[in-house]
């Protein structure tokens, strides 16, 4: 890290990073006001900046320049800036700010815009209000761990509030702009990496070799700048088009595709959105997939299922979409498909040169390079060992660097989905905890475990309703909004949303005793219940079965990385969650036999039978009747918890005509017609008669 006075003091190693190709970033740590002045000093001679959460006003002059909010990250991965300027002072989301530090090109500069660095991490944001941090006492560990990752790293210059008076404003003649590298950083030609590809592909496109081609690299490769050449080079070859069909490309966001669309120039690329092609399925004689870790996996199946030449282009850095469930996922996904794959990669930097300290700085201040222990290696154990357990808070593993980075490398093993931002909520969530499993001194096992509920009735009955949502709370609003039990989010519960054994330990039975340990713990601090949400695949609800784990209700959507419906499980501690967990278990069933054939055909028979209790516990038909009048209550008044009752009021329901209603909304459950005319036949049920 290299502190400066003056942001004059920048120009020197700014000059030495473009005259090597790379990259730096400049923390201006002061008030917003003139943490935005000297950013625009910086840039105003610039054609190619992006602003993020910079509110664009009069003071703003440069109207060629981009102003976005960081939620639109995904719609920006694959453009190329000069400047990215990242407000932080009212939010910093590390997902996002990784991503756009890859849109960065060579001599360019990535903007941190934040309070003074021995302020930042009390400075009361979005982030830590959603996690139920209060102003008085707000303390980002993320943020306080982050800035010590600087100090060992050349790509970070920091340019402090404490030279400039209150109101001084940077003169123009401090900073003279240097030029615009707009045109320069962009190659003409393949390299010889891009090259290899681009040859490999138009040969199995001329002989319309049925694979699946994936192309795997960090960003900044020049993925899509490769593919652009691709099309480019097949397009000049008239006799292509008139053998083969012509090539499709898609994409999360067509706005990505700008660097392929300036290297097919002058060819147009032929561009479907995803739900377009889809639906459409036009002939092509190659599919081209750019960002495809970002497209969900059941999407994908049907792709590559459909088209013989497929080309599927993904970013590797661990910050995108779901990446890891494309990693992990797609290659069984091609098996069972039988098809032919066949593994491409990039290595050689496109945007930048080789050696960036930027990227460097990124990958390794945001955890995405740490190498999961012993995945490969044979570890002995005992089964009449015991394992040792201990809990950690995201304090405790900002204090020690070395556990913490042994713990994200599980967690990044764990989960598909799991980035940067998930380190912040780790270190900085209060109602987060760490659950340690060791084998000797082998760190073997982890659960991550969020609390949730403990809220008061009032609000939980706005959200069962529909008229609230609040951030967190993940299982215990799912069980209130879908399933309508609103004392789910009254109790106090413990939802374990990680779980992870080292695979070489895996089978050994330290997972379960893991759960057990945590049960224990729960049961020590009254917790009502504890439990889970997860993709219902076959093999992890038969885990949570097997550990006395009940299921509680089943999402109608399926989840977009994995292409399976959500399931939420849980296990009961107290007599108020047992009498819960029963009533659901009725709702469940009947929700479950009214939809299989409307939401759930692609549960398979195996999942379909973990997800029925064996034996429905006993309740009186009085309690029964009451907890149907509740629900049916909730489906007349309430905005959400739509399709969970419909069974209710389809089988009160004697007239076909009011029959056909209540099954056109539930095959059209977003319909805001049916959606009337369902809770106005609530409403009248309700009126006319108790529930059978």
């Amino acid at each position: 890290m290299h502190p400066i006075p003056l942001l004059a003091d920048f120009r020197e190693p700014l000059l030495m990073a473009r005259l090597n190709g790379h990259r730096l970033m400049l923390v201006v740590a002061m008030s917003q006001e003139q943490g935005i002045a000297q950013a625009q000093e910086l840039t105003r001679a610039s054609s190619s900046c992006l602003w993020i959460d910079v509110i664009k006003n009069d003071q703003i002059l440069y109207t060629n320049h981009q102003y976005i909010s960081s939620d639109q990250a995904n719609q920006f991965l694959g453009t190329c800036n000069q400047y990215v300027v990242y407000n932080a002072h009212s939010g910093f989301n590390a997902n996002a700010f990784c991503g756009f530090s890859g849109t960065v090109s060579a001599g360019g500069v990535l903007v941190l815009l934040t309070p003074d660095t021995h302020q930042w991490h009390s400075n009361f944001d979005t982030q830590l209000k959603n996690y139920g941090q209060l102003a008085s006492n707000a303390h980002s560990y993320f943020i306080q761990w982050w800035q010590l990752q600087w100090q060992s790293h050349d790509a970070v210059y920091v340019l402090q509030s404490q030279v400039y008076g209150h109101n001084d404003q940077l003169k123009s003649d401090i900073w003279q702009p240097l030029s615009d590298l707009t045109q320069t950083s962009m190659r003409f030609e393949p390299t010889a990496q891009q090259q290899g590809i681009i040859d490999q592909l138009i040969t199995v496109y001329d002989r319309q070799t049925p694979m699946v081609f994936t192309i795997d690299a960090h960003r900044g490769r020049g993925k899509s700048s490769c593919l652009g050449w691709l099309i480019k080079a097949i397009s000049k070859n008239a006799r292509h088009e008139q053998i083969h069909n012509s090539i499709i490309v898609t994409a999360p966001s067509k706005r990505a595709l700008g660097a392929m669309i300036h290297t097919a120039a002058p060819q147009k690329i032929n561009f479907y959105a995803l739900d377009t092609l889809l639906k459409m399925r036009p002939e092509g004689g190659m599919l081209i997939v750019d960002e495809a870790a970002s497209v969900p996996l059941s999407q994908l199946k049907k792709l590559i299922d459909y088209y013989d030449l497929v080309v599927l282009s993904s970013t590797q850095d661990g910050y995108e979409g779901s990446g890891q469930g494309y990693r992990l996922k797609l290659p069984h996904i091609i098996n069972d498909l039988g098809r032919a794959c066949k593994v491409m990669k990039l290595t050689q930097p496109m945007r930048w040169q080789t050696n960036d300290p930027l990227e460097e700085f990124i990958r390794s201040s945001f955890l995405c390079d740490v190498k999961t222990p012993n995945v490969g290696k044979k570890l002995p154990y005992d089964s009449k060992q015991l394992p040792n357990y201990c809990q950690v808070t995201g304090q405790q593993l900002a204090y020690d660097n070395n556990l913490l980075r042994q713990v994200y490398a599980l967690l990044m093993l764990a989960h598909y989905q799991t980035t940067p931002q998930d380190l912040r909520i780790l270190l900085d969530h209060p109602e987060h905890k760490i659950h340690l499993c060791y084998v000797g001194s082998q760190l073997a096992g982890l659960a991550w475990v969020a609390c949730e509920g403990g809220l008061d009735s009032e609000l939980a009955q706005q959200i069962t309703l529909g008229t609230r949502r609040i951030q967190g709370h993940l299982l215990a609003q799912i069980l209130a909004q879908q399933a309508s039990f609103s004392n789910a989010c009254q109790m106090h519960s413990w939802r374990i949303q990680r779980l992870v054994v080292l695979p070489s330990l895996q089978g050994k039975g330290l997972g379960s005793a893991l759960l057990q340990q945590i049960y224990s713990l729960a049961k020590q601090s009254h917790v009502d219940f504890v439990g889970a949400s997860f993709s219902a695949s076959n093999d992890t609800l038969r885990f949570w079965r097997t550990n006395n784990f009940l299921p509680a209700w089943l999402g109608i959507r399926a989840d977009a990385a994995t292409g399976l419906n959500s399931v939420q499980v849980i296990r009961p501690i107290s007599d108020a969650a047992t009498q819960m967990t029963k009533d659901l278990s009725y709702h469940l069933q009947g929700y479950l036999n009214f939809g299989k054939d409307i939401w759930f055909g692609s549960v398979n028979s195996q999942t379909w039978q973990d997800l029925h209790w064996a034996d429905l516990p006993t309740v009186t038909i009085d309690h029964q009747r009451q907890q149907q009048q509740k629900l049916l209550r909730i489906l007349a008044q309430g905005l959400a918890g739509f399709s969970g009752p419909l069974y209710l009021l389809h089988r009160q329901l004697a007239d076909k005509k009011r029959k056909k209603i209540v099954m056109n909304a539930a095959q059209n459950n977003t319909h805001k017609g049916l959606q009337r005319e369902v809770r106005q036949l609530a409403a009248l049920i309700l009126e006319s008669s108790s529930v059978e």
